[in-house]
């Protein structure tokens, strides 16, 4: 069993989504976060292969001073530790747990000193250890390709970042909250932190995203020079 973690008793967790339309909008996202991070902190960044994962990481390192070429993902050493680039910052760790298939696979890379709370950890893959991860303490991160340098991202956050006065920045590049909704396929209720909101679920995101190819859903007039300026 992985041991180290003080497990803190769930807290509501806030969400922030973002659109993230250019390597800059991800670099500006992995700015802003890296401000609101502090010692002790464990991010969980999850996505599908080419999501953007690392690259996310590298913005992160690069606003902590640390020298974004000396990033990579771990995929095979599991674990990269940089030091503190600045005075009164905390150590990087990043964390790929891609290859490994539960939390007990943590112990012989010592993760009990990883997680004593002196560093800010950063895990790609991270549903692959997710019984290592204290709920209501960790920060979860998802990531989208939506298109060769566009992400769409999510940030699950913990209840206790409220009180930083970082996360204003990162609250200003966040998208308007979300609101419950019905969903436009089946018609049931989907909560505001639904992963697959606004569709109840991902059969029916996929059916949506069907009409579209088959012609079913129609827009009401052609497109226009300016709806494509507006993008």
């Amino acid at each position: 069993m992985v041991i180290g973690v003080v497990r803190a008793s769930r807290l509501p967790a806030m969400r922030l989504d973002f659109e993230l339309n250019s390597l800059e909008a991800t670099g500006a996202l992995g700015a802003a976060l890296a401000g609101v991070l502090a010692q002790g902190d464990v991010v969980a960044i999850e996505g599908d292969l080419g999501a953007g994962k690392t690259t996310l990481v590298r913005t992160v390192a690069a606003a902590r001073g640390i020298d974004p070429g000396m990033v990579s993902s771990p995929t095979f050493v599991i674990v990269n530790e940089y030091p503190a680039a600045r005075e009164g910052d905390a150590p990087l760790v990043h964390v790929d747990a891609y290859r490994l298939h539960s939390a007990d696979d943590l112990e012989p890379l010592g993760w009990d000193q990883l997680a004593d709370g002196s560093a800010v950890i950063l895990i790609e893959w991270a549903e692959r250890v997710a019984a290592a991860l204290a709920p209501g303490e960790t920060a979860r991160l998802t990531m989208r390709a939506t298109g060769e340098e566009s992400r769409a991202a999510s940030l699950d956050a913990p209840e206790s970042w409220r009180s930083r006065g970082a996360l204003a920045a990162l609250q200003a590049l966040a998208l308007p909250a979300r609101q419950a909704t019905t969903c436009p396929i089946t018609g049931r209720a989907v909560p505001a932190d639904s992963p697959t909101w606004p569709f109840a679920n991902e059969r029916a995101r996929m059916a949506d995203l069907y009409r579209w190819f088959s012609g079913q859903h129609q827009v009401s007039r052609d497109a226009e020079e300016q709806d494509l300026e507006e993008g």
